[in-house]
């Protein structure tokens, strides 16, 4: 699996649904706002941040995304 991150030299609209699919933390259902977009499940990174507890942070001046495991999540 994998390449859904890939550039397509054709790129093309794809439609995106809310998914069906169940998530489990702990043995606990999460819910999320998740979309599945061409048959892959797509989360906000700061939404599950939240409920397993790691740092994120965004640099804009790199337009970078950091995940900080040693670090809890804050808003």
């Amino acid at each position: 699996m994998g390449g859904e991150l890939a550039l397509s030299t054709r790129p093309k609209a794809k439609e995106a649904r809310p998914t069906t699919s169940k998530v489990f933390v702990n043995g606990k259902e999460v819910k999320f706002t998740a979309f599945n977009i061409g048959g892959n499940n797509y989360f906000k990174l700061r939404d599950v941040a939240k409920v397993i507890n790691f740092g994120v942070a965004y640099d804009g001046k790199t337009n970078t995304i950091s995940i900080d495991t040693s670090t809890v999540y804050t808003e």
